[in-house]
């Protein structure tokens, strides 16, 4: 009776684990490639004037990317007289608010500053700016992302076709030279592939934070716990309407180099938008919306959920070790987490100014370990969610 429990639960694991990480991403693919003409990349619509834009820069104490972020928002190639730039401080008690003030004051844009006082957090700072907002469509970015010369002229050209309700850009990070930077890098680039395709097919429903637009009129009051990238396109295919993804709208932004840093970014996002997700559960309904459902599981839901598969997959093998083939499962499981460790080991020297011998193959330990502390930042993520902890500001 055990053998078979644990048979049924490492076929049930593995075969959830192989969908989710390329199983997905292949048939998606494929229905693009065998029906090419049906599921075209997001048309263009030909604008014929350019829409009033509001850009909303939710902010906590960045006095230091304050002034370079407002200087890059004002060097797009979009007329400054139809575009509003408004700073939602979250109770900054740097030097951001003055900044802000003093910078506004020595230039011809239309820059505002709306301060919340004390920490509402991101999403509580975005619910008192959007009501003062003048135009239909709003920008959402972060302070220390950079938009490329033409991303609002891009962002914004889909909602010439009014049943576009959200657009989100694509996002690069920087380069710098660690494990933990190249691991968020490669899955960024996966990410944003899959987006695309997912846009192409019509069942996209998720977003990047500091790369999106949105129709003001779509907008419902963000829950404090949950992420603007997670809840606002939930909303918007709620309400009938589409969000595409946009390739040539390029947002640059740094990559978190830090394992603590990566680790509580990862748990904070999977905390948040566990619960976030789960506020439209008839879009998780196969029988009400069975391409935004399989969408949802198979992108998000299963990816959450894959550090737990994982250690079913591997108790499994472990208690059937005896046999040959689950034997090998148990022992490949085991050279991943040796790998894994020595990653680890090379990491923490990186972080302390040190220098990592050469050892062949370290760049798979590498990858290893940047794999096993998503993992950790998914299976944190998921114990706060469950424990009924919500997350309103970021803590640094």
């Amino acid at each position: 009776m055990l053998e078979t429990l644990a048979i049924i639960v490492f076929w049930v694991a593995l075969l959830l684990l192989v969908h989710a990480y390329g199983g997905y991403a292949m048939l998606l693919r494929s229905l693009v490639k065998l029906f090419p003409s049906k599921f075209v990349a997001c048309p263009v619509p030909i604008v014929r004037q350019k829409p009033n834009v509001s850009v909303l820069l939710t902010v906590h104490n960045e006095q230091q990317h304050i002034v370079p972020r407002l200087e890059n928002l004002l060097s797009q190639d979009y007329p400054q007289e139809l575009m509003e730039i408004v700073v939602a401080s979250d109770g900054s008690d740097d030097h951001t608010d003055d900044l802000v003030i003093e910078f506004a004051a020595q230039s011809d844009a239309n820059i505002k500053l709306i301060s919340v006082t004390g920490r509402e957090g991101k999403s509580g700072a975005q619910n008192h700016a959007l009501p003062k907002l003048t135009n239909e469509i709003v920008v959402l970015t972060d302070a220390a992302a950079r938009f490329a010369p033409d991303f609002i002229a891009r962002i914004v050209a889909p909602f010439a076709d009014d049943t576009v309700g959200c657009a989100v850009g694509r996002v690069a990070f920087s380069d710098e030279d660690t494990g933990v930077s190249r691991g968020m890098r490669r899955y960024w680039r996966t990410e944003m592939a899959l987006r695309e395709t997912e846009s192409r097919l019509g069942i996209l429903a998720v977003a990047s934070g500091q790369a999106m637009a949105f129709r003001k009129s779509l907008f419902r009051p963000l829950p404090l716990h949950v992420g603007d990238d997670c809840i606002i396109p939930l909303d918007v295919v709620a309400s009938g309407a589409r969000v595409v993804h946009v390739q040539d709208a390029l947002t640059y932004d740094e990559a978190e180099s830090g394992i603590k840093g990566e680790l509580r970014s990862r748990a904070r996002m999977t905390a948040r938008n566990w619960v976030g997700t789960w506020r439209h559960p008839a879009l998780l309904s196969p029988f009400g919306h069975p391409g935004y459902a399989f969408s949802l599981w198979s992108h998000k839901l299963l990816r959450w959920l894959s550090p737990v598969l994982l250690a079913s997959l591997f108790v499994a093998a472990l208690f059937m070790a005896d046999r040959p083939f689950y034997g090998a499962i148990a022992c490949i499981s085991s050279v991943g987490l040796a790998l894994a460790g020595i990653g680890w080991a090379a990491e923490a020297r990186l972080g302390h100014g040190q220098t990592v011998p050469h050892i062949p193959g370290l760049s798979l330990a590498q990858f290893a370990f940047a794999f096993f502390l998503a993992q950790m930042g998914f299976f944190w993520g998921l114990w706060i969610a469950v424990r009924g902890q919500r997350i309103r500001a970021y803590k640094t």
